[in-house]
């Protein structure tokens, strides 16, 4: 278990895109806890999505309320409250996936900034989230959608339990948002996780039909079962569907993939229906980085991150 503290230099949070479905070896599947049951459901999902990747598993524990240390030198009283939440996730990544190598850190600051660094140098991001509906839920959901929002590595949303895992059920890869590219980084995490799951794949693709966009493997059965040998993949369009629409032809589902959307690095967001859908969703929910975005100078890095 260690402590650490940011640094203060810039970062570059840009990190390699997943479009080519290899994830970077050795990176970490980073998970952020908070103490709660809905953070210990998040880490039973990353330990067994880290065991799928054969990759370590980090678990990540942001403290703002950590003080600083005494005048003798000694460590903040708040600690061991700190060190007792990893203390308990480690536990449950242990009891969940005994293969998977996990390590504990406790960071003092903003969980948003540490995550954001988190993700920078691992390969997956998990948060809970407890998506009760509630016209208040993006109070609790903020620090969720603002890291799924300008995460360079993609982010899984992994709601509060309701039930057993929907069996039988696919994987399902929401594409028509964004670019044509964004639709390809999603499609490959989508299937790839899939094949890795055993479970089959459910494509959606809700571009309005009357929309201009340049030709795609995405949209040929054929380049599928060529790139992913084995995959059972169903397709189906669903134009222009709103958040809801989206929920009611997908849930459950043990994922739903979907692209984060566009914005800039200091003001990136989720719109509406990415909002609603963390609000709503019961299925676990990856947020892919959208793949073309504006170049920024070293100073935003700076500024976005500290």
């Amino acid at each position: 278990m260690s402590m650490s503290a940011p640094t203060g230099r810039a970062e570059d949070v840009r990190a390699e895109s997943a479009r080519d479905g290899d994830d970077p070896p050795g990176r970490d599947v980073v998970v952020g806890v908070d103490g709660t049951e809905v953070g210990l459901g998040a880490v039973r999902w990353a330990a067994q999505e880290a065991a799928r990747r054969n990759a370590p598993l980090r678990i990540l524990h942001a403290a703002p309320y950590l003080g600083r240390r005494g005048p003798t030198g000694s460590p903040p009283p708040e600690l061991p409250r700190a060190r007792g939440i990893t203390a308990v996730a480690y536990t449950v990544a242990r009891h969940t996936a005994p293969g998977v190598k996990s390590s504990t850190e406790v960071v003092p600051g903003d969980p948003v900034t540490a995550l954001l660094r988190a993700a920078a140098a691992g390969q997956l991001v998990v948060l809970g989230s407890s998506t009760t509906g509630a016209a208040d839920e993006m109070v609790l959901a903020t620090m969720a959608a603002r890291v799924a929002a300008r995460s360079p590595a993609p982010v899984v949303i992994v709601p509060r339990r309701r039930g057993g895992e929907p069996a039988g059920r696919p994987a399902v890869a929401i594409l028509g948002v964004g670019e044509r590219a964004d639709d390809e980084a999603v499609a490959m995490f989508a299937a790839t996780t899939a094949q890795r799951s055993g479970v089959p794949l459910s494509v959606l693709q809700t571009r309005p039909s009357r929309q201009t966009v340049p030709a795609s493997w995405v949209d040929d059965p054929a380049v599928w079962a060529q790139r992913f040998p084995g995959l059972e993949v169903q397709h189906s369009e669903l134009p222009a569907a709103r958040a809801n629409q989206v929920l009611g032809a997908t849930c459950p589902s043990p994922l739903l993939v979907i692209s984060a959307g566009h914005g800039t690095l200091l003001h990136r967001s989720l719109d509406g229906p990415h909002r609603w859908l963390l609000r709503h969703c019961t299925s676990p929910m990856a947020l892919v980085p959208a793949v073309h975005r504006p170049e920024h100078d070293r100073r935003e890095e700076v500024v976005a991150l500290v």
